[in-house]
């Protein structure tokens, strides 16, 4: 077995077990386990369990998506851009749900967690402050605080996300691509001078 191979199977026995029982109870030799390999070889390829939660989030983080649709995708439309961003975003977080409500729920109980966790919308918002501040540079937002606008946008998508996978239609029947094409809409004719 290649050792590629060998390293996403340890991840897809990861995510099952702490998605299932949680992350205390995904312990790496229940881990190695589940991925039908020695627990030395999680070891190997991981170093510890916290390895095997960045490496998940590495594979599974919406950041690196954003990162590339803002180095390739830009046009610098602001509707336009923002919509294919949220887009992106929940394409790249509805994988991971479960994880996402683990997290939540193990919040304050694992430090590891809420570290490795907190990295997301730290690199989030650094890549949309980037954008926002070249937006302000060609005049095509209002002259507001980028970090703010930032942490704001990835709120909504966040929200949206959230709610979405938690209370699916017990809030709304709304198509989740129509309301998040509202959204940016709200979020867009805010920032337009």
């Amino acid at each position: 077995m290649s050792s590629q191979l060998t390293a996403e199977r340890i991840l897809d026995a990861a995510i099952q077990l702490i998605s299932e029982k949680g992350y205390a109870a995904a312990t790496t030799r229940s881990i190695a386990e589940l991925a039908g390999v020695n627990e030395v070889t999680v070891f190997r390829h991981y170093g510890n369990k916290q390895g095997i939660l960045k490496a998940i989030i590495d594979k599974y983080s919406y950041g690196p998506v954003l990162q590339e649709t803002i180095q390739f995708d830009i046009t610098y439309e602001l509707e336009r851009d923002l919509l294919h961003f949220s887009s992106k975003y929940f394409q790249s977080m509805l994988p991971i749900k479960d994880l996402v409500l683990i997290a939540f729920k193990e919040v304050g109980t694992f430090p590891e967690i809420d570290e490795e966790i907190a990295n997301i919308p730290r690199f989030l918002k650094e890549q949309l402050m980037g954008y926002f501040s070249e937006m302000k540079k060609r005049g095509k937002i209002l002259d507001v605080n980028v970090e703010e606008a930032s942490l704001s946008f990835i709120a909504v998508n966040f929200g949206h996300f959230i709610s979405h996978i938690r209370l699916g239609s017990n809030v709304t029947d709304l198509d989740i691509k129509e309301l998040l094409k509202t959204s940016v809409f709200i979020f867009s004719r805010g920032l337009t001078p």
